[in-house]
């Protein structure tokens, strides 16, 4: 191992080549995994005492961002699996199913607040439409 390669070659070569397959494995709903950072229940190791805060979403668009956020986390993390163990067929249906949903859930929040993104379907029509909204620090924290 050179000083430049921080993981054991040989463990990743039987990663990618094992037959274990994370459809023995339980994972974490999307919105834990996206609280502790791991999607992976049987991977997530809590660091001394620390547990997680509760993310609480305080109106409508919050609630929608969290969701997709959560939604997305998920997908990713799927994909990060994917990479090592491509032809494990139940988790490339959940990935699957986790990605049309973030797609679901982002045209919803679209239509309703505008393009979260500049390659988003609805900034033909409102281009950089985000600058008309209140920004994080305008809104009262109060709530």
């Amino acid at each position: 191992m050179n000083k430049y390669n921080f993981f054991n070659d040989n463990w990743f070569r039987n990663m990618k080549n094992d037959n274990y397959t994370m459809s023995n494995q339980s994972l974490f709903t999307p919105k834990e995994g996206y609280e502790k950072g791991n999607l992976f229940s049987d991977l997530y190791s809590q660091y001394k005492n620390y547990k997680p805060n509760k993310l609480r979403a305080t109106d409508e668009r919050e609630r929608m961002l969290l969701e997709i956020s959560e939604i997305a986390f998920a997908a990713h993390e799927l994909n990060l699996y994917l990479d090592v163990h491509p032809d494990d067929s139940s988790m490339i249906a959940l990935f699957n199913d986790y990605r049309m949903k973030e797609e679901q859930l982002t045209k919803q929040y679209e239509q309703k607040y505008g393009p979260l993104m500049v390659n988003s379907e609805n900034s033909d029509t409102n281009y950089f439409a985000w600058e008309n909204g209140s920004w994080p620090w305008e809104r009262d924290m109060n709530v």
